[in-house]
């Protein structure tokens, strides 16, 4: 099937895809098309108290919508993602130097070396750390008395295959270190012209009896890919996260990290749950970018309050390249932006809710769940910070508006009444957001660190104020270039997409893997943004607001960030161009109903492009032809 899906669309995984989307979509038609639910009356577009709709729960459409678009993403998103088979267990040196031999059960020759290394007991060595192959050298003879020098292995990324090619018709191999912090995971000697690896075992071992033994480099022989991936791999920033997750899994001090550590500790949860490879280190975020579908889904049914545009908005989250992307990789933005649309969500259900009428413990509940929510997204990266500038924004536009209305009340008694109400709230309200705004968050950003093995004289409130001085110090002042980077104002327009990988599988099928937004989406959010922000002005719509408020907060940071930055820092400004979108749609719909053809045609567009481009977003196998035939633009570059 991979086949022939290459043949005809040059895609090895579109066709299975396809049908199993279709099979998805149709028997959730069918399901919902006889499951019973109560009609509900159809939302109104807005009240004069909250300038916002108000909320009602799901109706059957809703429902169909919310349920259709997740399964939908979900299945793309899981898809090949990647492989559950990786090798574990690492050698490490018991000595200064060492070394030993291993030999081939089988009269072959060998034409490719393949090795790979991860982390090794960090907590063995007090002084530094087990990492990396630093000048692993390998030898062969034929009689265990000529050595002839084959490789040295001294860079590659951990986690990652090095590949040595060459034709040795040796029995014998010997591996030396010459520094204690080397690790070797796994070595395996490929047969000359065939697709599988040597039979080998340990024939000379110094320390078969240490903690360490050469036998943990041959014991996970089917492990080894032929021919590597991003599948079977770490690739870009993976080589950070899903170490510092083992580390925590495994309780292991920990290497190095420049980002707070609750995203990475969901990371370590499920590689302590299930093991470490690709697919679970990947499939943490690949979760919360599918849960980030009904949440951005329930935003825009609280903003709009129609099944029909909270459907496209969510739409246009589930058919962006750069959420299908980001989500994929073992980082950590899927699960902050998760948090920050978290955050949004329950400062939205605050705000609609009707100051004077609607229970004061109401509110604070809203506003508690957004201070957690909060909290969570800073203790996981630092740019739920910015966003929650324009939470406070919110805050203080809509107590100003509040303020406003009772003010504005005609009925002199009325207005005494509210007058009143608004100080007693508005100052309970204010007190208790000191509470949930700077100390729940900064309890949980504290507390996050505190089953970390970050630190060896252990967890500690100083120990975290010192290594969040350490981590500002780290980004305020490094200084490094990348062929990749970009700046904020091409973000708008998706000028400079990051390159991630490429690889060749079996030397006709290319995968690559690249980071941007679906230029569909991205150049109409563009003069959606724009056309928003001057709403805004004309007609100071709450809901425009709302959304300038999250698009400005989360990208005007990097406004002023002189340091090398990417278009993935675009991710979080993303979530907000997609509602811009649906906001600039519903306000041109209110005034004629034909721009309904447009938003149709903007979506569909927008879906085939997305199909278009899997190869190059989900590292689909293709063909180099066709990535090249998506660079469309000069600045695009794909391999």
């Amino acid at each position: 099937m991979q086949g022939l899906s290459f043949r005809l669309f040059k895609d090895t995984e579109l066709l299975m895809l396809v049908l199993a989307c279709l099979t998805a979509a149709g028997l959730i038609s069918l399901l919902f098309r006889f499951l019973p639910f109560r009609q509900r009356p159809a939302q109104t577009d807005g009240t004069a108290a909250t300038g916002l709709p108000a909320w009602q729960p799901y109706r059957k459409k809703d429902w169909y919508y919310v349920t259709l678009i997740t399964v939908l993403y979900t299945i793309v998103s899981l898809w090949q993602l990647g492989s559950s088979v990786f090798p574990v267990t690492t050698w490490q040196p018991s000595a200064p130097t060492q070394s030993f031999v291993l030999v081939l059960d089988e009269d072959t020759h060998i034409d490719e070396l393949h090795a790979i290394y991860g982390e090794g007991d960090n907590n063995a060595n007090p002084g530094n750390y087990q990492l990396g192959f630093l000048e692993v050298r390998i030898e062969a003879s034929y009689d265990l008395e000529n050595w002839q020098e084959i490789a040295t292995l001294s860079e590659g990324s951990i986690y990652r295959w090095e590949i040595v090619s060459g034709d040795w018709n040796m029995p014998y191999y010997r591996v030396s270190s010459v520094n204690q912090d080397m690790t070797l995971t796994e070595i395996g000697f490929k047969v000359f012209g065939e697709d599988r690896f040597a039979a080998v075992s340990v024939l000379q071992d110094d320390y078969a009896n240490s903690p360490y033994p050469a036998e943990l480099v041959i014991d996970e022989q089917d492990t080894i890919p032929l021919e590597p991936t991003y599948y079977d791999q770490s690739f870009f920033d993976e080589i950070y996260h899903p170490r510092n997750a083992w580390e925590i899994a495994m309780q292991q001090h920990m290497y190095a990290t420049v980002h707070p550590l609750l995203g990475t500790s969901i990371m370590a949860l499920f590689i302590r749950l299930f093991g470490m490879s690709p697919l679970i280190w990947r499939l943490p975020g690949a979760l919360f970018g599918i849960f980030m579908v009904p949440v951005m889904y329930a935003i825009l049914h609280a903003l709009f309050g129609r099944p029909e545009l909270s459907a496209a908005g969510t739409a246009f989250l589930a058919l962006d390249f750069m959420h299908i992307t980001t989500s994929r990789i073992g980082t950590l933005e899927p699960f902050s932006v998760f948090f920050i649309l978290l955050m949004y969500y329950c400062m939205i259900r605050w705000a609609a809710c009707d100051y004077y009428e609607t229970p004061l413990t109401v509110q604070l509940f809203w506003l508690l769940m957004c201070g957690l929510a909060t909290g969570l997204g800073m203790a996981t990266k630092w740019t739920a910070c910015y966003s929650a500038v324009g939470l406070a924004v919110i805050l203080f536009a809509t107590l100003f508006r509040h303020w406003h209305q009772a003010g504005q009340c005609a009925d002199p008694g009325e207005k005494k009444q509210m007058l009143r109400i608004f100080k007693k709230n508005t100052v309970t309200t204010i007190l208790l957001c000191f509470v949930f705004f700077i100390f729940i968050p900064l309890a949980i950003y504290i507390l996050a660190y505190s089953w970390t093995p970050v630190w060896r004289d252990g967890w500690s409130v100083t120990n975290v104020w010192n290594h969040t001085k350490y981590m500002y110090d780290y980004h305020a002042n490094l200084d490094a270039t990348h062929p990749y980077q970009s700046t904020w104002y091409m973000w708008l327009l998706d000028i400079r997409p990051i390159w991630y990988y490429s690889g060749t599988f079996f030397e006709t099928v290319q995968h690559t893997i690249a980071c941007f937004s679906n230029p569909i989406l991205c150049w109409c959010g563009f003069i959606a943004a724009i056309f928003t922000l001057v709403s805004w002005f004309r007609t100071r719509s709450v809901a425009a607001f709302i959304i300038l408020a999250g698009y400005l907060s989360a990208l005007l940071p990097w406004v002023a960030v002189d340091r090398c930055i990417f278009a993935y820092h675009f991710y979080p400004t993303s979530m907000f161009m997609f509602m811009a979108i649906v906001y600039m749609f519903r306000e041109l719909i209110r005034k004629n109903r034909k721009w309904e053809k447009l938003l149709a045609a903007v979506l569909v567009l927008s879906a085939l492009v997305f199909v278009l481009f899997l190869p190059v977003t989900a590292g689909f196998g293709t063909s180099l032809e066709y990535i090249h035939m998506l660079e469309w633009l000069p600045s695009w570059y794909f391999g």
